[in-house]
Parts: C-alpha cells; sequence; structure tokens
C-alpha cells in the first residue's frame, strides 16, 4: 500500500469514528427512564369546563407534549395519547385528577379538572333519625350554590328557580311520574319518595332502582341539557345493609375527599353492585328505621 493510501484510509476512519461518536452522544442512554421534564409544562387553560348545548367542546393541553395520559376517576373522556378531553361526552359534576408521563420516563405529572355539573354523595339516610334530603353538590364543591336564582319573594314558589331539575328529556320519562319527589334546586325528599309509593304500596326491603335525573343549570353550561344516574336502594333497618354496600360507600367517599382536597332505559330494576373507583351512579340508600 502507498504511502498516499495509508493516509486516506486513516483520514476515512478518523472520520467514521467522528460520526458514531456524534450520534452516540445525542442518543438518550438505555434504561434511563428519567427524563428531567418540567411539569409546569402540563397544563389545560382553565381548570373547570362546562357543556355546551350548540357544538362539543374539545379541550387540549396547553402546551405540545409526548406521552400519555390518564384520569381518575372514571368517567372523563380524555385521548391517552394526546390529551385532547372531551368535554360534552364527560362525566359531569366531577373533579378529576390527570396524570401524564412523559415519553420516554418513569416521570408522572398531575393536575385537575372539574367538568361543570352537579353530584350526590353516596351516603345512607335513616328516615326516623330525620335523615329525609338528599341534596346535590355543584361543580365538586360542598356547600357551593348553585345558580338557581328565585327572584320571588315567595320562597315556597318553585317555578321561579333559574334551576330545572328533572325536565323534559329525550327518553319521555319525568322522575316525579315515578314517585320521586324533587325540588327545582334538585333536593330530593327521601320522606315523601317513599310515601308516594316509589318502592311500592308495601316498600319491599332491599329494592334497588335505577333512574336517570335530567336537569338544566343557567350557569356557563348555557342552560344545556345535563343529566346523572342514580341508584336508590330501600331498607327496613340499617342492619339489613349489606356489608358490601357500606363498603362501596366508603371507598368511593375516600375517594371523593382525595379528589376534593387536591390530591339506556331511564328506570331499571338493578341487582348489582357498581365497579370500583367508579364514581358513578351515586347510591342513594333510604332505611326506614334505625333498628
Amino acid at each position: 500500500m502507498s504511502p498516499k493510501s495509508f493516509l486516506s484510509l486513516i483520514a476515512f476512519a478518523l472520520i467514521f469514528l467522528s460520526i458514531f461518536s456524534c450520534v452516540e452522544e445525542t442518543e438518550d442512554p438505555p434504561g434511563n427512564g428519567q427524563l428531567n421534564f418540567d411539569c409546569n409544562q402540563f397544563a389545560y387553560a382553565d381548570t373547570i369546563y362546562y357543556l355546551n348545548a350548540t357544538q362539543n367542546i374539545l379541550v387540549s393541553p396547553t402546551n405540545p407534549i409526548q406521552g400519555t395520559f390518564e384520569a381518575s376517576p372514571n368517567g372523563l373522556a380524555i385521548d391517552p395519547s394526546s390529551g385532547v378531553i372531551d368535554i360534552n361526552a364527560s362525566e359531569t359534576g366531577l373533579k378529576y385528577k390527570i396524570t401524564f408521563t412523559p415519553q420516554g420516563s418513569n416521570q408522572t405529572c398531575e393536575t385537575f379538572l372539574t367538568i361543570g355539573g352537579v353530584n350526590y354523595l353516596d351516603g345512607v339516610y335513616v328516615l326516623d333519625q330525620n335523615q329525609t334530603l338528599a341534596a346535590p353538590i355543584y361543580n365538586g364543591v360542598p356547600g357551593l350554590a348553585l345558580p338557581c336564582n328565585d327572584d320571588d319573594d315567595d320562597d315556597d314558589d318553585d317555578d321561579d328557580s333559574s334551576c330545572d331539575f328533572d325536565t323534559e328529556n329525550p327518553t319521555g320519562q319525568l322522575l316525579e311520574d315515578l314517585g320521586f319527589e324533587i325540588s327545582s334546586d334538585g333536593i330530593f325528599d327521601l320522606l315523601e319518595t317513599v310515601e308516594n309509593g316509589t318502592f311500592g304500596a308495601t316498600p319491599v326491603n332491599g329494592e334497588v332502582l335505577d333512574v336517570e335525573l335530567f336537569y338544566r343549570l343557567a350557569d356557563l353550561s348555557g342552560e344545556a341539557l345535563n343529566s346523572i344516574p342514580l341508584r336508590f336502594f330501600y331498607y327496613e333497618t340499617v342492619a339489613d345493609i349489606p356489608q358490601a354496600l357500606l363498603d362501596d360507600i366508603e371507598e368511593k367517599s375516600d375517594l371523593i375527599n382525595e379528589l376534593r382536597s387536591g390530591k339506556s332505559s331511564n328506570f331499571r330494576i338493578a341487582n348489582q353492585t357498581r365497579p370500583r373507583r367508579v364514581p358513578r351512579p351515586p347510591f342513594i340508600v333510604i332505611v326506614a328505621n334505625l333498628q
């Protein structure tokens, strides 16, 4: 080999090694899984969104980020790969925790987002202990007033409320036709509901009824038709309530409190309980007597 050819070969080898070294330096070390992602980059433009009566609302993260998205509890219609949320397809009246995992990382980031509307908390109501009213929770905040302004001085006139609970809906079924007693601001009178024969002329111990409550609110939803499924139980005494049902109510309460801290038929008989970590339907357990 001539000296000139030998020098050319050495030059080629040096160029190849230089290119290979650059490629290695730009690649992520295998198995690292701990990219330094700034969680402040993961956010949505607002913390609360409402249904819209005329159009679907799709909400995207404010920054273009790559990774996977998931929400807790179940009910938020979120695309796991893009983070886009379909507001109208989501369960309303709930606060959700959204978790983002950046692509190629084990790191997680969290944010919270509420879909406007009402919810009812799972609970046991003992009628002979004067626990007769089940009231809605607005926008996931206990004590927050509903937008149900009553301009009339007559407090007994529900017709003046700007809220419309148990409103006309596509199913053609109203809860009042089934015997449920509900005010214009969404409060169920459970004693009158039982006395109206909702669970039968002689209420059946252990009866379970599933219904869907349709309503409209004069808030940023623009009075869009909204709804929430509800499951009502009837028992003669507290001792008649199955332990599995009490455990499920306790777990649901823990879930709602955790999130709050910042951390086709309209009516049917149902015998099954809902899966764990699923907020809907809320369980409203009516008990005639403490003992």
